[in-house]
């Protein structure tokens, strides 16, 4: 077996789309039923998909106040910092506020926190240093509504705020005027906006919009992960739209400069422009990303892109180091992954808590040390609020800020110990069950769907968070041809017998090993539509697999042989002949345990019988099959009655009646066209027959002078030995891969297949 990382469910509705919105919004099948199993049947529930629109922004909550109070500070003059974040999100408020104010005329400037230097959000030091005595009025940008001590600071010094957020809030709000879309003494329609999402609401109450502005909208909105739905959808359509008819200097250079040539979608952004962006603020200066899309002149954006790309490779490197020094660190045993250290980079330490989350299926914490505190970026999984953990369970944590799913927490050095055992025994305490969920929309059965419907269903895009891309399953398919493919062979092709949807799996070329054409394995992935030499298909992405029947690897060839899988603590069966190396070493015949995980059959059995008594009725999750054969036996074949009667009248001829097999035996062999092998064969049987026998290699005839009989040779026990030996060869050494794997399976729960031939 081979086990999925996710827990499956497949998405059932009772619920059925009234025939008139079918009719109105002119789905076909496939959009039908997957809207249907996500719930979304109502004409208010497709609303937020099909008909989005963006709401008034004077209905934010203080928005009114804080329009007021910039128009004041426009009016008088007064000196504003807007004060954002290192991510892409942050990155974007900051250029479009920045942008409509300093439109405006205003006596504008910005500032983000180095993340090395000052961590995220609000910094006292850097208020103290930077703004203090130089600002009248300071706007936060996708930060700051946690900010309760800094903000304070600042308004003890005389210093306004507006703080323009859309993280959680803490207990106790900062004293400021807060422009937050879910602020609870508020009634806006849609309360997930991004952080750039809320400030451009901010910037259209201002009247200060431009078209220009919402692709950065666009690309703020996708890359910190917030709903793609109502709101967020419409701005990130329009957003796209503006990118792909008439991109910033900034966004076409980085673009161009990244490779990329074609549409721009929410992929695009997500999997390109982001990542480049956030490589800024990550290993270097944020700013450098602000000033790329503030730019109109296109040597600087140049210069400022491949600046990105440049930080972009380097942070690929710092990513991939500090994740495999983690994944070393981290303890399967554990329900939670916490991994702390003095040397990794605070940059990527969030990118690698994703990965570990992502590979494990569990919530990860990787933190590194600064000063004398340790700041850690955490994720979590489905379902599961991690952060309410974190802050539950505070007795060590000095604090801890953002989303349930992903965010930011800082420990006292002295109680990284205590804090990292505290966490890890609630999750054994809770006994939680964290295997992630994966939702399924649907089945794929043979070739129910058409390349037309999938065409129809992109108008849905873009997708995101709350309406992702539609996962689809291929329960049980049967192989027909499986290929690795790239340049480490990492990644892997599946065909299937019965269903025409060709499967790719990028990091999934270890799957590889675990089956061969014929088996059966699950699939679920996300399909889309490949266009290769002008011709379309459809191709699903894969993102997770399960191996329910027992798995049987195939290593008899040396070519398919990886004895990376197999381990010293596996279960082996081995002739009856050889030494055992442990107690989890069998001889082919005895009962092995009832469970076993894996079994490694490691040498070709004496008889099948053998091979049947082992594997009946055992419970086992894979088979390797090796079958090392010391002799074989196949091609010489058994000596018949004529060869071995032959051979013996021959030595009743002789006048000694002895024979030299040290001086003689290759001669003899020649006389009667046979390998040593065979005359070995015919000595032992004769022997066993009592007719010779043989010392210090030499024949010597006994004092009998009985022929041979047919009947003697059928009751050898040496001759039947010799023929299960053949037999067993035969079956287990010739048989194609899958007529062997049907066979092995057919012994776990037969009758020990003592009448296979």
């Amino acid at each position: 077996m081979f086990k999925s990382k996710y827990e499956w469910k497949v998405r059932k509705t009772d619920n059925a789309m009234p025939q008139e919105l079918i009719d109105k919004y002119r789905l076909n099948n496939l959009e039908q039923r997957i809207l249907e199993n996500r719930g979304y049947v109502t004409d208010e529930d497709l609303v937020q998909l099909y008909d989005t629109e963006t709401y008034d922004a004077h209905a934010v909550y203080q928005m009114d106040r804080a329009v007021k109070r910039i128009v004041d500070a426009l009016s008088n003059d007064e000196r504003i910092l807007i004060y954002g974040d290192f991510d892409a999100d942050g990155i974007t408020s900051t250029a479009i506020l920045y942008t409509a104010l300093n439109k405006a005329g205003g006596h504008v400037d910005y500032l983000i926190p180095n993340r090395i230097d000052h961590g995220y959000g609000p910094n006292v030091e850097l208020f103290e240093d930077q703004v203090v005595g130089q600002f009248n009025l300071v706007i936060t940008v996708d930060n700051g509504v946690a900010a309760v001590e800094e903000i304070a600071f600042l308004r003890d010094r005389d210093i306004d705020v507006i703080i323009v957020d859309h993280h959680e809030f803490s207990e106790t709000l900062p004293d400021a005027i807060i422009v937050h879309a879910a602020h609870e003494a508020g009634d806006y329609p849609f309360k997930y906006l991004a952080g750039v999402g809320i400030t451009y609401k901010l910037i259209c109450a201002l009247g200060l919009e431009d078209d220009g502005m919402l692709g950065l909208v666009a690309i703020g909105t996708v890359a910190d992960l917030v709903s793609i739905i109502d709101e967020n959808k419409r701005l990130v359509i329009d957003g796209l739209k503006q990118i792909n008819s008439n991109p910033s200097t900034g966004i076409q250079t980085l673009l161009s400069v990244s490779g990329h040539s074609g549409l721009v979608d929410e992929e695009t952004i997500g999997f390109g422009i982001a990542p480049r962006l956030n490589s800024s603020g990550r290993i270097a200066d944020a700013s450098i990303a602000v000033e790329l899309l503030l730019t109109t002149d296109r040597s600087e954006a140049f210069e400022l892109a491949s600046e990105l790309e440049q930080l972009n490779s380097e942070r690929k490197m710092l990513v991939q180091e500090t994740f495999e020094d983690a994944d070393m660190q981290y303890k399967e045993s554990e329900d939670v992954i916490i991994v702390y250290s003095d040397e990794y980079h605070p940059g990527v330490i969030g990118i690698v808590a994703s990965r570990l989350n992502e590979t494990y299926g569990k919530p990860a914490v990787i933190l590194t040390l600064d000063g004398d505190t340790y700041r850690g970026s955490a994720r979590s999984i489905d379902g599961l609020d991690f952060l309410k953990i974190i802050k539950d369970n505070d007795t060590f944590v000095k604090k801890a800020g953002g989303h349930s799913q992903a965010f930011g927490v800082e420990i006292p050095k002295e109680h990284i110990a205590d804090f990292c055992h505290s966490i890890e025994q609630y999750f054994k305490d809770q006994e939680l069950s964290l295997k992630p969920v994966k939702y399924i929309d649907l089945m794929v059965e043979k070739d129910e769907y058409k390349i037309a419907e999938f065409e129809r269903f992109e108008n849905l895009k873009p997708f995101g968070q709350a309406f992702n891309r539609p996962i689809f399953m291929i329960s049980q398919g049967r192989i027909k041809s499986l290929k690795q493919v790239g340049k480490d062979r990492n990644h892997i092709k599946i065909t299937f017998e019965n269903i025409s949807i060709d499967t790719i799996g990028f990091n999934f070329g270890h799957l590889f090993h675990e089956v061969s054409p014929g088996d059966t394995i699950s699939l679920v992935g996300t399909v889309n539509i490949n266009e290769f030499n002008s011709k379309k298909s459809l191709q699903m992405i894969i993102q997770d697999a399960e191996i329910s029947n027992v798995q049987i690897l195939d290593m008899r060839s040396k070519v398919n042989q990886n004895f990376k899988m197999i381990s010293v603590d596996d279960y082996f069966v081995i002739r009856n002949d050889a030494e055992k190396r442990g107690r989890n070493y069998y001889h082919y015949g005895e009962k092995l345990p009832f469970a076993i995980d894996t079994l490694v059959l490691r040498d070709l059995p004496e008889s099948l019988a053998l091979l049947g008594e082992s594997l009946n009725n055992i419970h086992v999750s894979k088979i390797i099959m090796i079958f090392n054969n010391k002799e074989e036996l196949y091609f010489t074949g058994a000596p018949g009655f004529d060869l071995i009667d032959g051979f013996y009248q021959m030595i009743r001829e002789r006048d000694s009646g002895t024979i030299n097999l040290i001086e003689d035996a290759v001669r003899w062999a020649d006389h009667f066209n046979i390998s040593m092998k065979s005359l070995k064969m015919i000595t032992d049987i004769l022997e066993e027959l009592e007719k010779i026998e043989v010392k210090n290699g030499i024949i010597i005839k006994k004092d009998t002078d009985d022929e041979i009989v047919p009947g003697d040779i059928e009751n050898s026990k040496v001759k039947s030995a010799i023929e299960q030996k053949i037999q067993s060869e035969s079956k287990l050494k010739m048989s194609s891969n899958q007529e062997l794997k049907n066979y092995i399976k057919r012994l776990i729960v037969d009758d020990g297949g003592n009448n296979e031939s």
